[in-house]
């Protein structure tokens, strides 16, 4: 490995680091988990296409059973709601309830105010130059802008 990619390499992770420490913060002052923070924003996030649980399992990594007892908590602070689908009612669809919406309210804004704090050694015209040569990085690179959404796997009763 060159020594400009170490430095490239070092340089993204360190700002990956820091990000994380930010939505740590909020997190724990919200009175939430990691994961159900994580949860909750991606519920709210994805919900107008149907969220279901295996859904979750795997965008975050975790268990089918894990992922159960995190929503039975959720559910059970009142934070989300299990429907069935009007198309297999055997699958539940998973709503953010307007309490779980107000807990992670402030979330985005903080994240935001920290990417400012983060990036205000760059002066305006230095930032558009970074975020011009990091679009041409994923650009260039065929990462997507955001990773899809897991294939849903659902069999619909007809």
């Amino acid at each position: 490995m060159t020594r400009r990619a170490e430095r490239l390499m070092v340089a993204i992770r360190t700002l990956g680091f820091a990000q994380r420490a930010m939505a740590d913060a909020w997190v724990r002052d919200s009175g939430l988990t990691r994961q159900q923070g994580f949860t909750l924003g991606y519920i709210e996030e994805h919900q107008d296409r149907g969220v279901i649980a295996r859904e979750l399992s795997e965008v975050s990594g975790t268990t089918p059973a894990a992922v159960a007892g995190l929503l039975q908590g959720l559910e059970d602070r009142g934070y989300i709601t299990r429907t069935p689908s009007p198309d297999d009612s055997r699958v539940k669809l998973i709503t953010i309830t307007p309490e779980g919406s107000r807990l992670i309210e402030g979330f985005d804004d903080e994240m935001r105010s920290g990417q400012e704090r983060l990036f205000a050694s760059l002066s305006p015209d230095e930032q558009d130059t970074l975020l011009d040569l990091l679009d041409r990085v994923i650009r260039e690179s065929g990462v997507p802008d955001s990773p899809p959404p897991p294939e849903r796997r659902d069999r619909r009763r007809r």
